[in-house]
């Protein structure tokens, strides 16, 4: 598994949570029926500060070594980073989990477990927080970093492509779905 390249930065990013949910609503009423799947995913569109030849042969490198999406790769919101430390406990599939954090943290704050990206939503009370995407996997004291949290994710397409212009300056924009 590849690290994404943090040598130049993020010029911007945008982050969505990709929830399965369905509506359907009655033409004649209006009322509404929704039915909530449990898939929830983090997508990603980022693009790159324009950069040299020098600074762009090491993205060039990493962006043609993932091959599309066969290769997967971990990254972060590099201005998501509080001083909590502490781990959590919760079951697998659920948006609850049990806290045992040191360190102020607050609803917004990301952290990851296993190279997945959490963030949460609401502090139900001292010990118990709600997080999405719901935990992959059980979790029993399982350490969480709030440093830098990461995720693992894959290129949302198989194009890989970059710009350069008569300056010689390179441009890179991508878009990226967790790895699950």
């Amino acid at each position: 598994m590849a690290t994404f390249p943090t040598t130049v930065g993020i010029q911007s990013m945008t982050m969505r949570l990709r929830s399965v949910t369905a509506m359907t609503e009655s033409p004649f009423t209006y009322d509404q029926q929704v039915f909530s799947h449990p898939a929830v995913r983090w997508e990603a569109e980022v693009t790159l500060p324009p950069m040299t030849q020098a600074q762009a042969k090491e993205y060039e490198g990493f962006f043609a070594g993932l091959r599309g999406m066969k290769e997967i790769f971990t990254m972060g919101n590099p201005l998501h980073s509080v001083s909590v430390t502490g781990s959590i406990t919760g079951t697998a599939n659920t948006t609850q989990v049990t806290e045992a954090f040191s360190g102020a943290f607050a609803v917004g704050d990301y952290f990851s477990l296993s190279n997945r990206l959490h963030i949460i939503t609401e502090i139900v009370n001292s010990t118990t927080i709600n997080i999405m995407p719901p935990l992959r996997a059980d979790a029993t004291s399982a350490a969480v970093d709030f440093t830098l949290p990461v995720s693992t994710w894959r290129l949302a397409s198989n194009e890989i492509g970059w710009s350069i212009n008569e300056a010689s300056i390179y441009g890179f924009s991508f878009a990226c779905i967790e790895a699950l």
